[in-house]
């Protein structure tokens, strides 16, 4: 009887150290990560537009705002998003990309989850954007590369600099996930 609990011990302590072991393991190895384990869970929608149209009179001007143009478009952003049911919307912190998306956040009572360019999509976005649908506000060299993530592609390239209404929308309600293209004048 006393060996039997020993054996059992034994085991049950070899069971433990190499459940440790492997979980240490898995932890450390990169291609388990839990953002590729997340990516295959997205469910929602999520439109990708770069800021309106920005004031360019001065030009060493680092965060300029809208112009008038740029804001009749957050306007009109507004407008189309107005039937769509946004879960949440994120932002850059710049002025323009704020301005952009300040009217559609009004009409839908969201505060905006800011983000740093490149640096969205990450565990946190997972977790809390993996369904409903999202409005993701950014800039013409970051909205492309997030979209190529979020398709786990590299096909698109920067958004030219004179083009605003440009809205790309992700639906993962689809598998695999769809991907269109809009211009929204």
């Amino acid at each position: 009887m006393r060996s039997r609990r020993h054996i059992l011990s034994l085991l049950l302590l070899s069971v433990l150290l190499f459940g440790c072991q492997n979980q240490k393991k898995i932890e450390s190895d990169p291609s388990s990560s839990s953002i590729l384990d997340a990516e295959n869970e997205l469910s929602g929608v999520y439109y990708l537009i770069r800021h309106a149209e920005k004031d360019r009179a001065n030009t060493k001007e680092k965060d300029p705002e809208l112009n008038p143009v740029g804001l009749e478009r957050a306007q009109r952003w507004q407008q189309f998003f107005d039937s769509i049911p946004l879960s949440g919307i994120y932002s850059t912190a710049y002025k323009r990309t704020l301005q952009t998306i300040m009217p559609t956040a009004a009409e839908k009572s969201l505060n905006p989850i800011i983000y740093k360019p490149l640096d969205l999509i990450n565990d946190d976005f997972y977790k809390r954007s993996s369904y409903g649908h999202w409005l993701i506000v950014g800039h013409s060299n970051t909205i492309p590369q997030l979209t190529n993530t979020l398709m786990r592609t590299d096909t698109l390239n920067d958004i030219p600099d004179s083009l605003n209404s440009r809205l790309y929308k992700v639906d993962y309600r689809s598998k695999p996930a769809t991907l269109s293209l809009f211009h929204i004048e």
